[in-house]
């Protein structure tokens, strides 16, 4: 089969929502699975969750496309009007995210009431509100007939839990301000940002640990649980299978030169990689193509930048090379520089 392509593993994609669900209902009395589309945005993926009963949450019109319109979660600093004549249409939970898509929806709406989510922001960012603002802003958008009934916070990617649970301590002193306010939500969404699997391994930590944390600052307050995982479902449900083209000896190393870069593979998805070998070892002393070292694995690319980590083994000119956890932003953040993106292949039950 013609390299690179991805792979994609549905029943693991299958087994991590099962127990991505599973932990949920022994945690929280409500909640709303609503995947992050942008983190994966192939057909199948989408299928397969919808299968499974997953709502969704999406960030363009694009994505808005992809998904059933049943619970959707529209977030976004950058909405447009006809993204948001959709999402009124279909009833989506739009978190707002600036006092111009107040307005914006407002105007749409024509004065009839809308439930709409708020987004708030600890730290400087473009996303959102200031912690400070979101108040008046509540009183903003109750001005203009719009009800919020859920305020929506990200913690961010891989975040460890020290750092997790202080964010859930202040939105959780936040909420306690907005309810003696007579706001009454029915919705804390506190977005994606679960780690994968490699990264909990890494931290010694476990999705019930962060799941424990939610209850832990967000049970008193009797609402439904709005959980936007991506990464957690899909990075280890897709594989890249790349070949050896080159082999080659330059300033002291020994570079295989991979048929995929970081046109595929790029740092700021925050994965961690893991190479192997799919075809078995040569040990065969009279093999003078195969040389067991270590190996810089470059892409194909005219950057001197494109290496994507070391193997140790035996490699040979033609060799396939696995590369995993790659399902989580790979597929849709892969550059179409000098080739094309690769295709994905269904791995067959």
């Amino acid at each position: 089969m013609e390299t690179p392509y991805f792979l994609f593993k549905p029943k693991i994609l299958v087994q991590n929502y099962l127990e991505f669900e599973n932990l949920c209902q022994r945690c929280f009395p409500s909640f709303k699975i609503c995947y992050s589309v942008k983190t994966n945005s192939f057909s199948g993926v989408i299928k397969t969750l919808t299968k499974l009963g997953s709502s969704f949450e999406v960030a363009s019109l694009n994505e808005m496309k992809l998904v059933p319109k049943k619970f959707v979660v529209f977030n976004g600093p950058c909405k447009t009007e006809e993204e948001l004549k959709i999402a009124i249409k279909n009833k989506f939970l739009i978190n707002v995210d600036s006092k111009s898509e107040i307005n914006k929806i407002y105007n749409l709406a024509r004065g009839n009431n809308l439930e709409i989510g708020l987004r708030v922001s600890f730290k400087e960012s473009k996303f959102g509100f200031d912690e400070k603002q979101l108040i008046d802003m509540v009183d903003y958008a109750v001005s203009k007939n719009l009800s919020v009934s859920c305020i929506h916070f990200h913690q961010g990617t891989q975040m460890n839990l020290s750092e997790y649970k202080a964010n859930l301590d202040k939105l959780s002193i936040f909420i306690y301000f907005l309810d003696k306010k007579g706001i009454k939500l029915k919705y804390i969404d506190i977005g994606g940002g679960f780690p994968d699997k490699v990264q909990l391994k890494n931290l010694s930590l476990n999705l019930e640990n962060y799941f424990n944390a939610i209850n832990q600052y967000l049970s008193k307050f009797n609402l439904t649980i709005i959980l936007e995982p991506g990464r957690n479902l899909v990075c280890d449900a897709f594989e890249l299978i790349t070949q050896v083209n080159v082999i080659k000896e330059n300033f002291g190393r020994t570079y295989a030169v991979l048929d995929a870069g970081i046109n595929l593979l790029p740092k700021i998805t925050l994965s961690t990689y893991k190479f192997s070998k799919l075809n078995k070892e040569n040990l065969n002393p009279k093999n003078k193509t195969s040389q067991r070292g270590e190996y810089i694995l470059a892409g194909p690319l005219l950057f001197s930048n494109d290496i994507l980590g070391k193997f140790f083994g035996n490699l040979k000119e033609g060799d396939l090379i696995k590369i995993e956890n790659v399902g989580a932003y790979c597929y849709n953040l892969a550059w179409e520089l000098s080739y094309k993106k690769p295709r994905i292949v269904a791995e067959k039950n």
